[in-house]
């Protein structure tokens, strides 16, 4: 093959395609896109991001097209337990790829044939990077990449070489761009990413603007600063320039350029299935929304899906979307929509089923320029990555003392832990760019140090977002040992407290009670038993994900949901009735755990009100929490608007109950409305925890929650990675 440089041809020696044996080993198959209409790849050098299932790749990794391996550079990121693979950056000389086409990739489980010695192509002698950043009120600040690498790209203090092979090499330098004075900006850093293939003038080069250096608790940084413009310049020529644009304090983007050209605008279409096996993430299948059929999404259905709809708050305005929120902007006001929380965000499911450029487009952007866009990002002193935690002494969520955005100025957009989509992990898997491990080191940083003690979505969801960091940050990434710490820590106290309770229903500590409840209650305190399925799913990703301590957690935590559909117990009640659970009241809005002494009292609005009092006993009978709650929905009143007890218990202190009330999973919430049980919203995701587990009753619990749960709200759903459940 000829390589070119400067335009002048360089004769290299050929990269010898072998063969493939009979007998060789293919472990996964991908199917890839040009997504360029007007570029065909011929002999292009390509870097793949390639995750392993335990156990495959123990020999090395061979990418193969048309039964002929191909020499491959593999610079691996990250070994499972056993020692094989579980992450790489595997780059090489990719064949063929028409103009809109497609190609076929086998994966083999054996050491690729090496390639020749790296052949220098880009002008590196020549090379003259620069950002230029132009703040409203102030003069320019320059980062000048070109002249920290020097002549010869040669390491040094700012400069480190993070790959080095012979088909890939990748730079790091890190600035802090200085005004016309040289003198260096308080609140900005650069870090530039440079990525040089074989034979190849054009060099991959992303710029990263952070405003995030590490500062005391109570420094006073500007809440935003104005900028004219961004420009990146290699020389005399323009390679990326956009503005007026704001940059928020605590806040990062990414600028992605290529120097002359990009080598190929690929698809990483990931092989679903095989990332199922790997339990990378859960599986999924379509399912209507309007009737429960199930139904293949094509691409184009899937883009259309995920359109924004036409929302202009949620379009990037500019050509890569600095600093804009996206996809999460739309699918996330202030708070979390529902598109964007469960285990993982309704777009990255729905393209990993059925495909899709333009949501493959956007799962990038929300993972990165869409994330770096929350003012939360602190880089921590001495840290190697994000981290709003010591990075000597993890000891939890420490944001708050970073975040002293007034809320008049602050963007309408306000990530918490309850509604904490899921941001980095896939476009890691998918890139294997540092951009995305950064951002899912930061956020489960930020996540970290959740109370478990609540067993609801804020700790379902940030301890999803901790485990997936802790199972795939590099080996040498300090990171992934402080966040395997944090789930080690967390997963021996729910140990110490949860399976040495000698309490009959695994419902959440009475130390602490947390849900999400609009109404006040009259003599219970309960949880959101929808959440802490959640929470069973969490349990079970960490058992996936190589904590085997989480397993019998995943199966304490699961025997509460599945009692709700399976229990046989009686409750002779007050009223002198015998109750039992019946299946289709299963996941209320809040659930009784523990009856309470109560008084009431008229407050000084002269509104009538209960007040909790000491404990009598924690609920361990589910007819008898069944009772509890239809008594406590029946008679809860609203702490706003209409507000006071309406209600009294009578001479024997038996509380009314409403025949039309609370019960075949209903309730009133407000005037009156009804609304039913969230078996899918709730208990599904749990429930398919349990039945991979083979919790005992949790196939039986699964089919009679399965027949109660209404039609899919997405049009998919998560189902059992086990024979049977059907």
């Amino acid at each position: 093959m000829r390589y070119t440089s400067m335009g002048v041809a360089l004769q290299v020696i050929a990269l010898i395609s072998l063969a493939a044996p009979a007998g060789a080993q293919v472990v996964v198959s991908n199917e890839y896109s040009n997504l360029s209409a007007t570029q065909a790849l011929a002999d292009v050098p390509v870097t793949f991001s390639r995750i392993g299932a335990e156990g495959d790749f123990t020999k090395g990794i061979t990418p193969s097209v048309a039964g002929k391996k191909l020499p491959a550079q593999v610079d691996v990121l990250r070994r499972a337990a056993d020692g094989s693979i579980r992450h790489a950056l595997v780059s090489f000389v990719l064949p063929a790829l028409p103009a809109g086409g497609k190609v076929k990739l086998d994966w083999l489980n054996e050491a690729p044939p090496a390639p020749p010695a790296f052949v220098w192509a880009a002008d590196r002698a020549g090379a003259a990077l620069k950002l230029t950043l132009s703040p409203a009120d102030g003069p320019a600040l320059v980062s000048d990449a070109g002249r920290i690498l020097g002549r010869d790209w040669a390491p040094s203090a700012r400069v480190r070489l993070l790959h080095d092979g012979p088909v890939m090499k990748e730079y790091e330098v890190r600035d802090i761009p200085v005004d016309a004075a040289g003198t260096p900006d308080k609140y900005i850093e650069v870090i530039w990413r440079l990525r040089a293939f074989t034979g190849q003038k054009s060099v991959r080069v992303a710029a990263i603007v952070e405003s995030s250096k590490d500062r005391p608790a109570n420094a006073r940084y500007p809440v935003y600063r104005k900028f004219a413009g961004v420009k990146l310049t290699d020389g005399g020529r323009t390679l990326y320039e956009e503005g007026p644009y704001i940059q928020y304090d605590q806040t990062r983007y990414r600028v992605l350029v290529w120097t002359d050209g990009p080598l190929e605008d690929i698809e990483r279409r990931p092989n679903y299935d095989y990332w199922v096996k790997g339990r990378f993430v859960p599986k999924y299948r379509w399912a209507s929304k309007a009737t429960g059929q199930y139904a293949n999404m094509t691409p184009a259905k899937v883009d259309a899906t995920f359109d924004e709809k036409g929302d202009a708050r949620s379009k990037p305005t500019r050509k890569q979307g600095i600093l804009e929120n996206g996809i999460i902007f739309w699918h996330m006001p202030r708070g979390g929509s529902r598109w964007d929380i469960n285990p993982y965000p309704a777009w990255s499911v729905a393209y990993l089923l059925g495909g899709g450029s333009e949501t493959y487009r956007r799962i990038l952007h929300a993972d990165g320029n869409g994330g770096g866009a929350f003012y939360m990002h602190i880089r921590h002193k001495g840290a190697p990555g994000y981290d709003v935690f010591s990075a000597d002494a993890p000891k939890g969520c420490r944001i708050d003392r970073y975040t002293n955005i007034p809320d008049a100025v602050r963007p309408n957009l306000e990530p918490d832990y309850a509604h904490a989509p899921s941001l980095g992990y896939v476009s890691y898997l998918l890139t294997g760019d540092k951009f995305y491990g950064e951002e899912l080191s930061f956020w489960a940083s930020y996540q970290m140090g959740q109370n478990w003690k609540q067993m609801a979505r804020s700790f379902a969801w940030s301890f999803r977002q901790v485990v997936d960091a802790a199972f795939i940050q590099p080996d040498d990434n300090p990171l992934k040992n402080a966040f395997t710490a944090g789930v080690e820590r967390t997963l021996n106290q729910m140990s110490q407290q949860l399976l040495k309770s000698t309490r009959r229903v695994h419902s959440p500590p009475d130390t602490v009670f947390n849900c999400s409840g609009r109404m006040d209650w009259i003599n219970c305190t309960r949880c959101s038993d929808w959440m802490y399925s959640w929470v069973v799913w969490s349990l079970g990703n960490a058992a996936d994900k190589g904590f085997p301590q989480a397993k019998a957690l995943r199966d304490w935590s699961a025997e509460y949901i599945i009692g709700f559909y399976t229990s046989k117990d009686t409750f002779k009640a007050p009223d002198g009735k015998v109750y039992t659970y019946d299946p289709r009241d299963a996941m209320p809005y809040s659930t009784a755990v523990a009856l309470h002494e109560c008084e009431i009292y008229t407050d000084q609005r002269g509104i009538r009100r209960v007040r909790l009092g000491k404990k009598i006993k924690d609920l361990d009978n589910y007819a008898e929490i069944w009772y509890w709650t239809k008594v406590n929905e029946d008679n809860a009143f609203e702490g706003y608007k209409t507000p006071g007890l309406k209600t009294s218990p009578d001479a024997n202190g038996v509380w009314p109950l409403k025949e039309d009330g609370w019960g075949h999973g209903m309730y009133n919430w407000g005037k009156q409305q009804r609304w039913w049980a969230w078996h899918r919203y709730g208990a599904w995701v749990g429930m398919v925890a349990a039945v991979e587990g083979n919790v005992p009753n949790a196939l039986e619990a699964w089919k009679k929650m399965t027949e109660l749960a209404g039609p899919s709200e997405y049009g998919y759903e998560m189902v059992p990675r086990v024979e049977g459940w059907e």
